[in-house]
């Protein structure tokens, strides 16, 4: 079964914060951000936020370092988790995620989880940065995100005006 994937637009996010109230009052029934498994992450001097959660990796890299084998990707829908009863809480898996995706709290550490299928965040994003999308539209997207990317530093590299790759958007 492909595993249905988060898509985040971060030119949308407004830094509200309202997918970490969210995820934090679901997950931990405390609306305190700093128990979410997404944390925005703030670019003040661009004026940029960028959520970031765990992207549920093909070959997560979190996975080798547990050394109880407490993360394990479930089989049926292709979420990594962390089975509670297991983990000893040594970080070993938040030291090896290459996002910073892997939440260390005073008492555990949490990563996103998909809350089961069905996730908080992006229902209640206002601006629809955060998406729930199939493998082959995730990949659609971001492969348009790629192309934008790369003719936004064509077009600087030549001088065009800052307009053009808007007009390619559209």
């Amino acid at each position: 079964m492909l595993t249905p994937k988060i898509v985040i637009r971060p030119k949308l996010c407004t830094g509200c914060r309202l997918c970490e109230s969210t995820c934090a009052l679901f997950n931990e029934k405390v609306n305190n951000p700093t128990r979410s498994r997404i944390q925005v992450m703030k670019q003040h001097s661009f004026g940029l936020f960028t959520p970031v959660m765990c992207y549920q990796c093909k070959n997560p890299p979190c996975v080798p370092p547990c050394p109880v084998d407490a993360i394990k990707r479930d089989p049926d829908t292709g979420v990594t988790n962390i089975d509670y009863d297991l983990c000893i809480g040594c970080e070993q898996c938040a030291a090896a995620c290459p996002f910073c995706a892997i939440i260390t709290l005073p008492d555990k550490v949490v990563k996103c989880d998909l809350c089961k299928g069905d996730p908080q965040c992006v229902k209640y994003c206002e601006t629809k940065d955060i998406e729930y999308k199939s493998p082959f539209q995730a990949y659609h997207v971001n492969r348009a995100k790629r192309g934008e990317i790369a003719f936004a530093n064509l077009a600087s590299d030549y001088g065009l005006p800052d307009d053009v790759p808007n007009l390619v958007r559209k």
